[in-house]
């Protein structure tokens, strides 16, 4: 299986040449402008010193500042930084937003350091990133498994390094620091935004348009509950182990009730179905959110629908992407519908740079429509250029940092 990193460097030159851009660009921009490693010492709760290993990577400048999320996972490697921080790019542009992408993470596992430890640790990557950061430079942000208790921490390390400048623009903090409300469900906001906007721009019936979605999760549970209090006909859902499937639409409620903390629902309900059946299930919409599925040659034959969503990156390989295009399935790439994140951390960025505080409701609408107006712009992009709608995706995206470099003299 081609990596993560291989295959987004694969869809960025690939767009790049469809596009007709020199080879110079897509040199360029193939990999971060600037990657940084850190080795730093964090006093444990025992008095012991245990060194650990972090990073941070920006894709460009070209827009002026960079903004991405913080990993904290034990296998966080250097190259999945970088391709993060190359994805934010692509996202970011995809919605027109002038932000270039960055991405950092430190190598370690949560579950097994203490409060104070975590602390200490959070304080101790800032110290060591501190000169590549800052308001108009580069913009930390939380990732889906940061809490803003994190965020936090670090915006007043920052303070204590920087006094003149206000510590504010990392994003992610809690509401009482200028952070923005619910920022923890903003990437299942973002997924369910796509889903009505596909439902909206190729004019699918509401009621009688048959979701399935692949997963459990914190998305799969999320949206499943809000496409059903929508109206939408929500046929099948899997977990981990079992499907269920009912063409007439499924008692979502009911469901999620059964579920225990594994994202199991299987073992309580009757009449479920293998994965292998699920998989072969007919519906119009097949919205992926299962990280452990990835879908070849062999799985893609087996799909009976006309829309699949893509809520992690890489999960159709490319021959998939290929026999799926052959029969006219709509593909939405990860870096088309999970840009809620992406928007929230934008929007309390400009809160922090603007002065003022967006409502709730401008949020949600702000975000509906940003989501919508990339769908129509990826649609467009499909029909002029004739290709599908994945990379139709990565097309509109690296057009957006190919023209801003141009622009800029840059090659």
């Amino acid at each position: 299986m081609r990596s993560g990193y291989e295959h987004l460097q694969h869809m960025i030159k690939d767009a790049l040449t469809q596009l007709g851009y020199p080879d110079d660009i897509y040199e360029l921009i193939k990999e971060p402008s600037r990657l940084m490693k850190v080795r730093f010492p964090v006093r444990m709760d025992d008095d012991s010193v245990k060194i650990f290993t972090g990073f941070r990577a920006q894709h460009h400048d070209v827009f002026g500042v960079t903004q991405g999320n913080v990993h904290f996972r034990p296998d966080i490697t250097e190259d999945e930084i970088a391709a993060l921080s190359i994805l934010r790019s692509v996202k970011a542009s995809n919605l027109q937003l002038p932000l270039g992408g960055s991405s950092g993470g430190i190598i370690c596992d949560l579950r097994e350091l203490s409060f104070r430890e975590l602390e200490r640790l959070c304080r101790a990557y800032i110290r060591a990133i501190q000169h590549i950061i800052g308001p108009s430079i580069d913009i930390p942000t939380s990732d889906a498994s940061v809490d803003p208790q994190i965020m936090a921490w670090m915006m007043d390390e920052y303070s204590r390094l920087h006094t003149g400048v206000n510590p504010n623009f990392i994003t992610g903090k809690p509401y009482i620091l200028g952070g923005i409300n619910n920022k923890q469900t903003a990437v299942e906001k973002g997924v369910y935004h796509t889903v009505n906007a596909l439902i909206d721009v190729y004019h699918l019936p509401v009621k009688d348009t048959r979701v399935m979605i692949h997963g459990t999760g914190i998305i799969g549970s999320y949206l499943a509950e809000k496409l059903y209090q929508a109206g939408i006909k929500i046929v099948g859902i899997s977990d981990p182990q079992k499907a269920l499937y009912n063409p007439d639409g499924l008692n979502i409620p009911m469901l999620l009730k059964q579920k225990d903390n594994f994202g199991i629902f299987s073992r309580m309900i009757k009449d479920t179905i293998s994965l292998e059946e699920f998989l072969e299930k007919e519906n119009d919409m097949f919205i992926i959110t299962s990280k452990q599925e990835q879908v070849d040659l062999h799985i893609a034959k087996k799909l009976n629908t006309s829309f699949i969503l893509e809520t992690v990156n890489n999960t159709l390989d490319k021959e998939a992407i290929h026999y799926l295009d052959e029969k006219g399935i709509v593909m939405i790439p990860e870096v088309l519908a999970t840009n809620g994140g992406i928007v929230y951390a934008y929007l309390e960025w400009m809160e922090y740079k603007q002065g003022k505080k967006f409502t709730d409701k401008e949020i949600d609408d702000y975000l509906k429509q940003i989501i919508l107006h990339a769908i129509e712009e990826a649609k467009y992009t499909s029909l002029k250029k004739k290709v599908n709608m994945y990379s139709a995706s990565y097309m509109l995206g690296m057009k957006n940092q190919a023209e801003a470099i141009r622009y800029r003299g840059w090659l």
